[in-house]
């Protein structure tokens, strides 16, 4: 009996299973969270590539209209693909412009995507006819325009609840217009 017990002690049969049902929830986590963590950067860069899509293709533009901006709103699917924009995204297109002879710039014109519905969000630069929030140490001089698209995604992990929840993603990108003075508003 006692001989038994010691081939028994000794015996190493079966010790990679025991090892691997130790380890499996482990690498499993860690699977997850690598999987979760690229999906969000993907969507960020996603998000990123669709404000500076949007905002230099507008300020390519010798002037734009509301149609125009629906067609350009339209790519956002496809430019955000694998990722549904749709009801989980809003775009917000601002033009900021220094009048002469004003001191400050002030928003000129504001046209949000979707207008109604979809994901809530307002924009951090301010609304239309108000001062906008502009970072510090921008400068405008008189005449000067820029067109800032601010884009907004609710992330939504693969695994909610798992290692993450849903987030914000919030992107933006600022251009100056090239051709044109874009300062007539397109959305009225």
């Amino acid at each position: 009996m006692l001989n038994r017990i010691r081939k028994l002690w000794h015996d190493d049969s079966g010790l990679g299973a025991i090892e691997f049902g130790v380890l499996a929830p482990f690498l499993l986590a860690l699977l997850i969270g690598s999987l979760e963590v690229c999906f969000k950067i993907w969507s960020t860069q996603k998000a990123e590539k669709l404000a500076v899509t949007l905002s230099d293709v507008i300020a390519q533009s010798k002037s734009v209209t509301g149609d125009d901006l629906e067609k350009l709103i339209g790519a956002s699917d496809k430019i955000m693909e694998p990722f549904p924009f749709g009801a989980n995204g809003k775009v917000i297109i601002s033009s900021v412009y220094r009048e002469v002879g004003d001191e400050d710039p002030k928003v000129k014109w504001q046209c949000i995507f979707p207008p109604t519905g979809g994901y809530s969000a307002t924009s951090n630069f301010g609304v239309k006819g108000e001062e906008p929030n502009l970072p510090a140490d921008f400068e405008m001089k008189e005449k000067d325009n820029i067109i800032i698209t601010e884009v907004f995604y609710e992330y939504e992990p693969f695994a909610p609840g798992v290692m993450f929840d849903k987030s914000e993603i919030y992107r933006l990108a600022m251009f100056a217009p090239r051709l044109g003075d874009l300062t007539t508003d397109p959305c009225e």
